[in-house]
Protein backbone atom coordinates (compact mmCIF):
# COMPACT_ATOMS: atom_id res chain seq x y z
CA UNK A 1 0.00 0.00 0.00
CA UNK A 2 1.63 3.19 -1.22
CA UNK A 3 0.46 6.80 -1.25
CA UNK A 4 0.59 9.07 -4.29
CA UNK A 5 4.21 9.96 -3.50
CA UNK A 6 5.32 6.34 -3.74
CA UNK A 7 5.80 5.97 0.01
CA UNK A 8 4.33 3.28 2.21
CA UNK A 9 1.04 4.42 3.69
CA UNK A 10 1.27 4.90 7.50
CA UNK A 11 -0.38 2.18 9.57
CA UNK A 12 -2.74 4.65 11.26
CA UNK A 13 -4.01 5.80 7.85
CA UNK A 14 -4.36 2.21 6.62
CA UNK A 15 -6.63 1.47 9.58
CA UNK A 16 -8.70 4.61 9.05
CA UNK A 17 -9.06 3.95 5.32
CA UNK A 18 -10.07 0.31 5.65
CA UNK A 19 -12.82 0.81 8.21
CA UNK A 20 -14.09 4.28 7.21
CA UNK A 21 -17.20 3.12 5.36
CA UNK A 22 -18.39 0.95 8.22
CA UNK A 23 -17.41 3.53 10.84
CA UNK A 24 -19.68 6.07 9.12
CA UNK A 25 -22.63 3.72 9.65
CA UNK A 26 -22.43 3.30 13.43
CA UNK A 27 -22.58 5.58 16.46
CA UNK A 28 -20.89 5.68 19.84
CA UNK A 29 -22.99 4.61 22.82
CA UNK A 30 -20.44 5.68 25.44
CA UNK A 31 -16.78 6.59 25.86
CA UNK A 32 -14.61 6.41 28.97
CA UNK A 33 -11.20 8.06 29.45
CA UNK A 34 -9.42 6.51 32.40
CA UNK A 35 -6.00 7.17 33.88
CA UNK A 36 -4.30 4.41 31.87
CA UNK A 37 -6.78 3.21 29.26
CA UNK A 38 -9.82 4.47 27.42
CA UNK A 39 -12.80 2.53 26.09
CA UNK A 40 -15.38 3.12 23.39
CA UNK A 41 -18.62 1.15 22.99
CA UNK A 42 -20.83 1.28 19.92
CA UNK A 43 -24.63 1.23 20.04
CA UNK A 44 -24.40 -2.42 18.93
CA UNK A 45 -22.45 -3.23 22.10
CA UNK A 46 -19.10 -3.85 20.37
CA UNK A 47 -16.29 -2.37 22.47
CA UNK A 48 -12.64 -1.46 22.05
CA UNK A 49 -9.93 -0.19 24.36
CA UNK A 50 -6.62 1.64 23.96
CA UNK A 51 -3.72 2.92 26.06
CA UNK A 52 -3.69 6.63 26.95
CA UNK A 53 0.01 7.25 27.78
CA UNK A 54 -0.44 8.69 31.29
CA UNK A 55 3.28 9.37 31.76
CA UNK A 56 3.54 11.45 28.57
CA UNK A 57 0.50 13.69 28.69
CA UNK A 58 1.90 16.45 30.89
CA UNK A 59 1.46 19.76 29.13
CA UNK A 60 -0.59 18.33 26.30
CA UNK A 61 -3.51 20.51 25.15
CA UNK A 62 -6.44 18.41 26.42
CA UNK A 63 -9.49 19.36 24.42
CA UNK A 64 -7.56 20.25 21.27
CA UNK A 65 -8.88 17.05 19.75
CA UNK A 66 -11.52 14.96 21.50
CA UNK A 67 -10.53 14.63 25.14
CA UNK A 68 -12.45 16.69 27.66
CA UNK A 69 -15.39 17.43 25.37
CA UNK A 70 -18.03 15.53 27.32
CA UNK A 71 -20.30 14.81 24.37
CA UNK A 72 -18.81 11.87 22.49
CA UNK A 73 -21.88 9.66 22.90
CA UNK A 74 -24.06 9.77 19.81
CA UNK A 75 -21.27 10.70 17.43
CA UNK A 76 -20.46 8.58 14.42
CA UNK A 77 -17.56 6.27 15.21
CA UNK A 78 -15.67 7.76 12.28
CA UNK A 79 -15.56 11.15 14.02
CA UNK A 80 -13.39 9.57 16.72
CA UNK A 81 -11.38 7.34 14.40
CA UNK A 82 -10.23 10.27 12.25
CA UNK A 83 -8.11 11.38 15.24
CA UNK A 84 -6.07 8.13 15.29
CA UNK A 85 -2.45 9.14 14.79
CA UNK A 86 -2.97 12.75 15.91
CA UNK A 87 -0.45 14.51 18.15
CA UNK A 88 -2.84 14.70 21.10
CA UNK A 89 -2.38 11.26 22.60
CA UNK A 90 -5.75 10.94 24.34
CA UNK A 91 -7.61 11.79 21.15
CA UNK A 92 -5.47 9.34 19.20
CA UNK A 93 -6.18 6.69 21.86
CA UNK A 94 -9.92 7.32 21.62
CA UNK A 95 -9.60 6.90 17.87
CA UNK A 96 -7.83 3.58 18.38
CA UNK A 97 -10.46 2.37 20.86
CA UNK A 98 -13.25 3.34 18.47
CA UNK A 99 -11.44 1.60 15.60
CA UNK A 100 -11.11 -1.55 17.70
CA UNK A 101 -14.84 -1.45 18.43
CA UNK A 102 -15.67 -1.14 14.72
CA UNK A 103 -13.24 -3.97 13.91
CA UNK A 104 -14.88 -6.14 16.57
CA UNK A 105 -18.28 -5.43 15.04
CA UNK A 106 -17.58 -5.77 11.33
CA UNK A 107 -14.13 -7.27 10.70
CA UNK A 108 -13.96 -10.48 12.74
CA UNK A 109 -11.22 -12.66 11.29
CA UNK A 110 -11.98 -16.40 11.05
CA UNK A 111 -8.28 -17.13 11.58
CA UNK A 112 -8.30 -15.61 15.06
CA UNK A 113 -7.15 -18.12 17.68
CA UNK A 114 -6.97 -17.86 21.44
CA UNK A 115 -4.01 -18.41 23.71
CA UNK A 116 -0.73 -16.77 24.54
CA UNK A 117 1.22 -14.91 21.87
CA UNK A 118 4.25 -17.15 22.33
CA UNK A 119 2.14 -20.12 21.20
CA UNK A 120 1.73 -18.41 17.83
CA UNK A 121 5.29 -17.27 17.10
CA UNK A 122 8.12 -19.18 15.44
CA UNK A 123 10.82 -18.58 18.05
CA UNK A 124 13.88 -20.77 17.65
CA UNK A 125 16.75 -21.65 19.94
CA UNK A 126 19.44 -18.98 19.80
CA UNK A 127 17.14 -16.28 18.38
CA UNK A 128 17.59 -12.67 19.32
CA UNK A 129 14.25 -11.33 20.50
CA UNK A 130 13.59 -7.61 20.86
CA UNK A 131 10.48 -6.50 22.73
CA UNK A 132 9.49 -2.85 22.18
CA UNK A 133 7.18 -2.12 25.08
CA UNK A 134 7.94 -4.30 28.07
CA UNK A 135 5.19 -6.86 28.67
CA UNK A 136 6.55 -8.36 31.87
CA UNK A 137 4.66 -11.70 31.76
CA UNK A 138 5.89 -12.31 28.20
CA UNK A 139 9.41 -11.24 29.12
CA UNK A 140 9.51 -13.69 32.03
CA UNK A 141 8.38 -16.56 29.79
CA UNK A 142 11.00 -15.71 27.17
CA UNK A 143 13.70 -15.83 29.82
CA UNK A 144 12.91 -19.52 30.39
CA UNK A 145 13.80 -20.51 26.80
CA UNK A 146 17.13 -20.49 24.99
CA UNK A 147 16.91 -17.09 23.33
CA UNK A 148 18.71 -13.77 23.72
CA UNK A 149 15.91 -11.42 24.78
CA UNK A 150 16.04 -7.64 25.16
CA UNK A 151 13.22 -5.31 26.14
CA UNK A 152 12.90 -1.54 25.82
CA UNK A 153 10.19 0.75 27.14
CA UNK A 154 9.26 4.42 27.35
CA UNK A 155 8.93 4.19 31.14
CA UNK A 156 11.35 2.49 33.57
CA UNK A 157 10.48 -1.18 34.08
CA UNK A 158 12.48 -4.06 35.57
CA UNK A 159 14.60 -5.66 32.89
CA UNK A 160 13.88 -3.03 30.24
CA UNK A 161 16.27 -0.56 28.67
CA UNK A 162 15.48 2.89 27.23
CA UNK A 163 13.19 3.04 24.21
CA UNK A 164 15.94 4.48 22.02
CA UNK A 165 17.80 1.17 22.17
CA UNK A 166 15.27 -0.23 19.68
CA UNK A 167 17.21 1.41 16.84
CA UNK A 168 20.26 -0.66 17.76
CA UNK A 169 18.49 -3.90 18.66
CA UNK A 170 15.73 -4.40 16.06
CA UNK A 171 17.91 -4.61 12.92
CA UNK A 172 19.93 -7.43 14.51
CA UNK A 173 17.00 -9.45 15.87
CA UNK A 174 15.21 -12.46 14.43
CA UNK A 175 12.01 -11.80 16.40
CA UNK A 176 10.38 -8.44 17.19
CA UNK A 177 7.43 -8.05 19.55
CA UNK A 178 6.13 -4.49 19.25
CA UNK A 179 3.53 -2.82 21.44
CA UNK A 180 0.37 -1.71 19.66
CA UNK A 181 0.62 1.61 21.49
CA UNK A 182 3.19 2.53 18.85
CA UNK A 183 0.24 2.96 16.47
CA UNK A 184 -1.35 5.48 18.84
CA UNK A 185 1.78 7.63 19.21
CA UNK A 186 2.62 7.17 15.52
CA UNK A 187 6.00 5.46 15.98
CA UNK A 188 4.95 2.13 14.46
CA UNK A 189 6.14 2.90 10.94
CA UNK A 190 9.73 3.61 11.99
CA UNK A 191 9.76 0.50 14.19
CA UNK A 192 8.57 -1.71 11.34
CA UNK A 193 11.26 -0.32 9.06
CA UNK A 194 13.86 -1.22 11.68
CA UNK A 195 12.35 -4.70 12.03
CA UNK A 196 12.15 -5.37 8.29
CA UNK A 197 14.82 -8.07 8.49
CA UNK A 198 13.18 -10.00 11.32
CA UNK A 199 11.76 -13.46 10.63
CA UNK A 200 8.88 -12.86 13.02
CA UNK A 201 7.25 -9.51 13.84
CA UNK A 202 4.25 -9.36 16.18
CA UNK A 203 2.03 -6.49 17.32
CA UNK A 204 0.92 -7.08 20.90
CA UNK A 205 -1.39 -5.59 23.51
CA UNK A 206 -4.98 -4.60 24.31
CA UNK A 207 -4.75 -1.74 21.79
CA UNK A 208 -3.94 -4.09 18.88
CA UNK A 209 -6.27 -3.70 15.86
CA UNK A 210 -7.14 -7.22 14.70
CA UNK A 211 -7.31 -6.02 11.11
CA UNK A 212 -5.03 -8.09 8.90
CA UNK A 213 -5.50 -5.95 5.81
CA UNK A 214 -3.94 -2.92 7.48
CA UNK A 215 -0.58 -4.73 7.62
CA UNK A 216 -0.44 -6.02 4.05
CA UNK A 217 3.04 -5.60 2.49
CA UNK A 218 4.54 -4.99 5.94
CA UNK A 219 6.79 -7.42 7.87
CA UNK A 220 4.12 -8.15 10.51
CA UNK A 221 3.39 -11.87 10.90
CA UNK A 222 1.16 -11.91 13.98
CA UNK A 223 -1.47 -9.65 15.55
CA UNK A 224 -2.14 -10.37 19.22
CA UNK A 225 -5.00 -8.45 20.80
CA UNK A 226 -8.22 -8.94 22.74
CA UNK A 227 -11.99 -9.21 22.47
CA UNK A 228 -14.03 -7.45 25.16
CA UNK A 229 -16.43 -9.95 26.75
CA UNK A 230 -17.92 -7.80 29.54
CA UNK A 231 -18.05 -4.12 28.52
CA UNK A 232 -19.69 -2.98 31.76
CA UNK A 233 -16.88 -4.44 33.88
CA UNK A 234 -14.21 -3.02 31.57
CA UNK A 235 -15.74 0.47 31.66
CA UNK A 236 -15.96 0.36 35.45
CA UNK A 237 -12.33 -0.72 35.88
CA UNK A 238 -10.97 1.76 33.33
CA UNK A 239 -13.03 4.54 34.91
CA UNK A 240 -11.51 3.72 38.29
CA UNK A 241 -7.98 4.04 36.87
CA UNK A 242 -7.29 0.35 36.33
CA UNK A 243 -4.98 -1.05 33.68
CA UNK A 244 -5.18 -4.21 31.62
CA UNK A 245 -4.11 -6.54 34.41
CA UNK A 246 -7.30 -5.53 36.23
CA UNK A 247 -9.69 -5.98 33.31
CA UNK A 248 -8.01 -8.85 31.43
CA UNK A 249 -10.34 -11.42 33.03
CA UNK A 250 -13.21 -9.72 31.20
CA UNK A 251 -11.55 -10.25 27.81
CA UNK A 252 -10.41 -13.05 25.51
CA UNK A 253 -6.96 -13.03 23.94
CA UNK A 254 -6.99 -13.42 20.16
CA UNK A 255 -4.10 -14.01 17.77
CA UNK A 256 -4.07 -13.77 13.96
CA UNK A 257 -1.23 -15.24 11.91
CA UNK A 258 -0.59 -13.27 8.73
CA UNK A 259 0.80 -14.77 5.51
Amino acid sequence: MYNRYGRMTPVSQRIRDQIRERAEEVRVLRAQIGLIYCAVQLESGATGTAFTFPAQRSGQPCGAGLSGQGHLAGRKAQQLIEHLGSEELVSSALGMAAANAVIAEFFRDPRAAGGDILDHLDIREGDRVCMVGCFLPVLEKLKTVSVDVSAVDQTPKPGAGPEGDSRRLLPHSQVAIITATSIINDTIDDLLRLAAGCREVAILGPSTPLLAGAFRDLPVRCLSGIRIDDPDAVFRIIGEGGGFRFYKNHTTKLNIRLP
